[in-house]
């Protein structure tokens, strides 16, 4: 099975969604979480109420457009290819398929192809974020304890 997925850049929100969009945006994100009364829906003739699962996902999906934020929405059991995978991530199609020989990132075999879920992708990027804050935090507090900033207009 053939998964199609498009793929956003960091940035691709501000050509879909203009100021005023976003304005709107954040008006209906506030609304959704400061509402008593369950969000509903119309379909054709009938009102369908979301159950509060939908509309913590529909809350967060409008605070990240709100924000500028790109997103991406797929199943957590989809499998993307070693090039969809390497868009997610914004790094180089052979530089994918480095992190997974050195088992950085888990995959599997559809025919003679390797496949990544979106789970893993995502995994990787929140877990390479949190080692790089750490890291970059470690250097500032390094700098600081040496001195490093004294006399700094920054």
């Amino acid at each position: 099975m053939e998964v199609e997925m498009t793929l956003l850049s960091p940035h691709a929100t501000e050509a879909v969604v203009d100021a005023s969009e976003l304005s709107a945006l954040k008006s209906a994100a506030a609304r959704v979480n400061d509402s008593v009364i369950p969000p509903r829906i119309l379909v054709g003739e009938e009102v369908i109420t979301l159950p509060s699962e939908v509309v913590d996902a529909v809350q967060d999906l409008l605070t990240r457009f709100a924000n500028g934020d790109s997103v991406v929405i797929g199943s957590a059991r989809t499998l993307l290819t070693t090039s969809q995978v390497a868009d997610l991530l914004g790094v180089s199609r052979s530089f994918v398929v480095h992190l997974i020989d050195d088992g950085q990132l888990d995959y599997e075999f559809r025919g003679t192809h390797r496949r990544v879920s979106l789970t893993e992708t995502v995994r990787y990027l929140e877990e390479s974020k949190r080692e790089r804050r750490a890291k970059l935090d470690a250097i500032a507090e390094v700098t600081a304890e040496t001195g490093g900033y004294d006399g700094d207009p920054f």
